[in-house]
């Protein structure tokens, strides 16, 4: 039964095959709040015809109370389009949303000079607050043309070339404007070693063929330029693409921008939710750089540390690759044995051993699942020492799963989460 619904909510192909005459962000619609304790609790109806991309509450404590401007990412419900998020607050936090769509259009409710208040009642120094939705939008009618009369053509002149109409002009520079590559990316959950290169992986779609694609890279906090470097071709398909952050530059929490410009000379720069906001990565044991915290401080969380990427999406009938750094939390010796454990749409728990990857920093290792049809892979890496005594998942237990989706386009619900261990599960994996 399970495989049945991975397959229905998974198998439908995402908007992004290209309505290209979308430029509006996503519709949010049917906003609702409840206060229960010191937790703030938000839910909207969030549509759009090319996808979600991402969703964000801003929220702080209420006007004149001197609260920073926090963000909580909204999540989807696997059933239908309603994002919620919960945060820490009371009747007198104050709120506004924002989103945006895959092709990078975005759209608000409220602002932050415009916030709403948890309560219901006006925030800040608002008089009112709207307590209906904003009005759809509705296209603007054209203004009726009167005919004109056709010039007089003089003898022997060359006729003019017929003008396009306006709305012709104008639906060719939105078809353009919604054609900008399309990035997928998603950030390690896990800190990396410190001093040594590092490997940023993502996707690029584009319509017209990319002219060029870099990664661009400064210190956390720093005010200097970013440094930019060409990303290169991945494995797998050809739409996979991979820069690398230099061991030098490898320290503290570095932040970095992805950006593409295909050979029509449309660009999109990706950060972290929209194309100000720079994705940030902390290094393990190492000094920090400008703005953040020491890592090396942190206590280790079991006999192994691991550096993933977590996929994001897969194709069908293509092997999916799975690339990871790991390490011994004690002396970053390099674990006896890894392997990883996956469960695809037949509900079977298998496992593929991983080999050495050099191209992957000290400690790299890489291995391939088979294809899969469309649908849901469940998977972690699991590293074990020599003896086989002492193993870890990357997850942090046995009964957590990374989960990506399996299908041809970007966007589509998210795989619904499971909460069992593997049968192929070493016996010295524990929680």
């Amino acid at each position: 039964m399970r495989k049945l619904i991975f397959a229905a909510i998974l198998s439908v192909p995402c908007a992004f095959a290209a309505r290209a005459e979308d430029t509006r962000g996503p519709a949010i619609s049917e906003v609702k709040v409840s206060v229960k304790g010191s937790n703030v609790s938000i839910e909207a109806r969030i549509t759009d015809e090319t996808g979600v991309l991402s969703a964000t509450v801003h929220h702080r404590a209420g006007a004149g109370k001197g609260g920073e401007v926090e963000e909580t990412a909204m999540q989807k419900n696997e059933f239908d389009d309603v994002f919620k998020a919960t945060f820490a607050g009371s009747v007198d936090s104050e709120y506004w949303i924002d989103s945006s769509d895959l092709l990078g259009n975005a759209s608000t409710y409220g602002s932050s000079s415009k916030a709403y208040a948890a309560s219901g009642k006006p925030a800040g120094k608002q008089t009112t607050v709207a307590a209906t939705e904003p009005p759809a939008w509705k296209p603007r009618p054209e203004p009726k043309q009167q005919p004109k009369a056709e010039p007089r053509a003089e003898a022997g002149a060359e006729p003019k070339p017929e003008k396009k109409p306006r709305h012709h002009r104008e639906g060719k520079a939105q078809a353009k404007a919604a054609e900008k590559p399309v990035i997928e990316h998603r950030k390690p959950t896990s800190q990396p070693a410190a001093g040594q290169d590092f490997v940023v992986r993502m996707k690029i779609h584009s319509e017209s063929p990319i002219g060029r694609a870099v990664l661009s890279t400064r210190a956390a906090g720093s005010t200097a330029n970013y440094a930019s470097s060409d990303l290169t071709h991945g494995d797998g398909d050809g739409d996979s693409y991979e820069g690398r952050i230099p061991a030098a530059v490898a320290t503290g929490t570095v932040e970095y921008f992805i950006v593409a410009k295909d050979q029509a000379g449309v660009q999109t720069r990706q950060g972290d939710g929209d194309d100000k906001t720079p994705y940030t990565i902390t290094f393990k044991g190492g000094p920090p750089g400008a703005g953040a915290e020491s890592a090396a401080a942190e206590p280790p969380s079991g006999p192994f540390r691991f550096a993933h990427w977590t996929l994001f999406r897969t194709e069908p009938g293509r092997p999916i690759l799975v690339r990871a750094q790991i390490v011994a939390s004690a002396d970053d010796s390099v674990p006896g044995t890894a392997v990883v454990l996956y469960r695809g749409n037949d509900g079977q728990d298998l496992d593929v051993p991983m080999t050495p990857d050099r191209t992957g920093g000290w400690g790299g290792f890489k291995a391939e699942i088979p294809a899969q049809t469309d649908g849901a892979v469940y998977y972690q890496i699991v590293a074990c020492d020599d003896a086989g005594a002492k193993c870890a998942a990357d997850t942090g237990g046995r009964k957590r799963w990374h989960a990506t989706a399996v299908a041809a386009q970007p966007g589509g619900a998210v795989p619904l989460p499971i909460g069992e261990m593997s049968s192929k599960a070493p016996a010295g994996l524990t929680d």
